[in-house]
């Protein structure tokens, strides 16, 4: 039997075991130096990702209404002719143009050709004649401005239009015939604080051959003493949505073609997410959202939102 020794010494052994050891030691340590160094690297990002501040709005159900604008003006439907009931010379005049007469009012003297021959004799008032306002109004035309002017039987001294019959005038289009009939209601609008409802009163069984308008005639109802050939704007209702979802229009995004419409719903009050919408009937500062997801408990940005990325996260601010 014979036995072979190990060349090697048992100090050898121990050493070649350390280092061993050693190594692997290292290894872990360098790992896990590297799993440190990216998980700091990617709390770091986090840390660095921006955060949008916007601002939000509620999503409403409602109506909403499709209004189309058209231009009108003022007319005085009723217009009094004041003429000269003798021939003479007019003495006085009571009036000018513009002024705001009650019936009866003095408006002339006219003086025959008799009594000015007689005015040294002292003849009286015997062919001196009076003419009076025959009803409450304007005098919207004045024909006779200077005292001494001869004037014939008969011929125009002024017009007397009666304010209290103001109309308003609309040439409408008459494709929108069918949306306006007597009785019909319409908001007339003088500016942005200045908005009163009419009501349609006439219309006129005529139609302008050259722009093929109807004339339609609307009584405006407002206590504001509104002159002749005042322009408007006239409100129609074309039609109108009942219960249905409703954004703001700030909220309201598009791409550049303006074929996609969207908007960008806050989840959890930090994060934005993009809800595609189609738009029904809007105005100055509501759009119909349709075809949405939308609820009635959802926020929406309404600034902020311009070139907001689907998923980002976002601070609300009051």
């Amino acid at each position: 039997m014979s036995i072979h020794k190990s060349n090697k010494s048992p100090w050898e052994d121990l050493g070649g075991n350390y280092m061993k050891n050693i190594s692997i030691i290292f290894s872990i340590c360098t790992i896990a130096l590297l799993l440190n160094s990216c998980a700091k690297k990617e709390a770091k990002e986090e840390e660095q990702k921006p955060v949008v501040s916007v601002k939000t709005s509620p999503v409403t159900f409602g109506s909403i209404d499709n209004k189309l604008s058209f231009n009108g003006k003022t007319i005085y439907l009723k217009k009094n002719l004041v003429v000269s009931p003798i021939s003479g010379y007019v003495r006085k005049i009571s009036v000018k143009f513009g002024d705001a007469v009650k019936k009866g009012q003095l408006l002339f003297e006219i003086q025959t050709k008799e009594n000015k021959a007689l005015e040294n004799s002292n003849s009286g008032n015997i062919g001196l004649i009076k003419v009076y306002a025959p009803s409450h109004g304007v005098i919207s035309a004045l024909s006779i401005t200077e005292n001494g002017a001869y004037v014939v039987e008969g011929s125009a001294l002024c017009t007397v239009a009666e304010s209290n019959d103001v109309l308003v005038q609309l040439n409408l289009p008459f494709e929108y015939n069918s949306l306006v009939k007597t009785g019909t209601k319409c908001t007339l609008i003088l500016d942005e604080n200045n908005k009163f409802d009419g009501t349609v009163s006439q219309i006129l069984p005529t139609v302008d051959e050259a722009n093929q308008t109807q004339q339609i005639l609307i009584k405006p109802h407002t206590n504001k003493k509104l002159p002749e050939n005042l322009n408007l704007a006239v409100e129609i209702l074309k039609s109108r949505h009942n219960k249905t979802c409703l954004v703001p229009r700030n909220a309201v995004m598009t791409n550049e073609t303006q074929t996609e419409f969207w908007v960008m719903k806050v989840v959890d009050n930090k994060l934005a997410i993009k809800v595609p919408i189609k738009k029904g009937i809007e105005n100055d500062d509501t759009v119909e959202a349709l075809s949405s997801s939308l609820t009635s408990t959802d926020m929406v940005v309404s600034e902020g939102g311009y070139g907001l990325n689907d998923s980002t996260v976002v601070k609300v601010t009051k």
